[in-house]
């Protein structure tokens, strides 16, 4: 491959990124306030998070089958541009019409039927809008195209916490209308400075296919959840298992409390809306900020520790919070709190993937991880709603502090994640990484 090749294109990988942050503005807006209006209607955490775990139900199911759809393609936009074509603008009118109920004058259901089609557009071009950088960035340099993406969706979640102070007060019509309005933009943008079909992924395929004369089907290994837990089950060590309970422990913890925050912003502490919703910018600045560290500090004393660390500092950010639920205190241990969720999550998957015995069983282990994450993000709103409508709407905080202290405690059974490996090995596993 010849250094040209090589060479990391910045400007085109935050050009490419634009598809992504299309779904951070969206979801960090969707997240902070269609809350407030399904607590107007339902009156009850549990509930609430019943359907704000909409979105994660259908991502489940739709989002491989988009992907794999996308896989097979071929147009002359290229393989993932027709659906971004279509998705962004379908997700962006929904979304316009979810900030357009009234509680006081509409019905439950159609505020249901918007979020559901919104939910169905966002998941229909979220695997596209992460495929696409890898079709451009060749493997040697995708870790800094993964970086570049993901933040292009954490500055999108910046812009939507900043639009819950500034534009929500006006309306909730005018800050989703906003938002809109950008992921619009960001597609035409996106249109105009990158073109698919001069992708080398895209390219070589084409090429290969007419060499062959017939289309190539991408057919991908699936893994075999059963399979997987049974070998991972029938491990001697059980430090998978236990990651993997942690794993879904944290996870409970932090999709309840940023399914649930806002209502308890404005429930309990008595914010505006608006405020209830920029509160959460301070976790987004404070991970932004400490996710490069987290990387260095787990390469210096280790990822098991790091994330320890990480888990001390989110616990003890929680039980203060609910020891003094001020407005300044709730900023300083939210901010605490997006530290400490650096170090665990920036962290936690490279473990699941230290952990694979081999770099052919890489792709099975990451399924096993999104599994565990997935059902946590489905099953931590409502399981947490529900004991915070027993305990009582301040407890937020303190039952969230519960799975995040089942999570250190299982932390503590993980004996393995930073197994020195042969220089065959770590290529060998570096190349199924890349490929994933």
């Amino acid at each position: 491959m010849s250094e040209t090749k090589q060479k990391f294109d910045l400007k085109q990988t935050t050009f490419i990124g634009l598809a992504f942050f299309t779904t951070g503005i969206a979801w960090s807006m969707f997240n902070t306030q269609v809350n407030i209006t399904l607590f107007e209607y339902l009156g009850s955490y549990a509930l609430v998070g019943v359907w704000m775990a909409m979105d994660n139900i259908i991502g489940v199911f739709v989002q491989p089958i988009m992907g794999t759809v996308s896989d097979n393609t071929r147009t002359r936009l290229g393989r993932r541009m027709p659906y971004l074509i279509v998705g962004i603008p379908l997700a962006a009118i929904f979304f316009i019409m979810i900030s357009t109920i009234n509680p006081t004058q509409d019905p439950l259901w159609l505020l249901l039927i918007w979020m559901f089609f919104f939910n169905i557009s966002m998941a229909s071009y979220r695997s596209q809008a992460v495929a696409i950088m890898p079709d451009f960035v060749e493997p040697v340099n995708r870790s800094k195209g993964n970086a570049v993406i993901n933040f292009m969706g954490g500055i999108g979640a910046l812009i939507a916490y900043l639009f819950n102070k500034f534009l929500v007060p006006i309306s909730l019509f005018a800050a989703f209308f906003a938002v809109a309005i950008i992921m619009v933009a960001s597609l035409i943008i996106l249109l105009l400075t990158i073109k698919e079909k001069e992708s080398y992924s895209y390219k070589l395929i084409l090429e290969r296919e007419e060499v062959e004369g017939q289309k190539i089907k991408d057919k991908k290994d699936r893994p075999n959840l059963i399979e997987s837990f049974k070998d991972i089950l029938s491990e001697e060590d059980k430090s998978t298992l236990f990651i993997l309970l942690a794993i879904f422990s944290w996870f409970v913890g932090y999709q309840a409390l940023e399914a649930l925050f806002t209502v308890y912003g404005m429930d309990v502490l008595g914010l505006s809306r608006g405020d209830a919703g920029f509160m959460l910018l301070y976790v987004a600045i404070a991970f932004l900020l400490s996710a490069l560290p987290a990387g260095i500090l787990a390469s210096k004393i280790g990822r098991r520790l790091t994330i320890k660390i990480g888990l001390i500092l989110f616990i003890s950010a929680l039980i203060i919070g609910f020891l003094i639920q001020t407005e300044t205190v709730i900023t300083i241990i939210l901010f605490i709190a997006g530290i400490g969720w650096a170090f665990i999550n920036i962290n936690s998957i490279v473990i699941v993937w230290e952990m694979a015995p081999t770099s052919k069983k890489i792709g099975t282990y990451t399924g096993v991880y999104y599994f565990f994450s997935f059902m946590a993000a489905i099953l931590g709103p409502f399981m947490v709603g529900a004991l915070i409508d027993g305990l009582g709407n301040s407890t937020l905080f303190l039952v969230t502090s519960f799975f995040f202290i089942f999570a250190l405690v299982f932390m503590f059974f993980v004996k393995r994640g930073e197994t020195e490996l042969t220089e065959e090995e770590r290529i060998a596993k570096e190349k199924a990484i890349q490929e994933l």
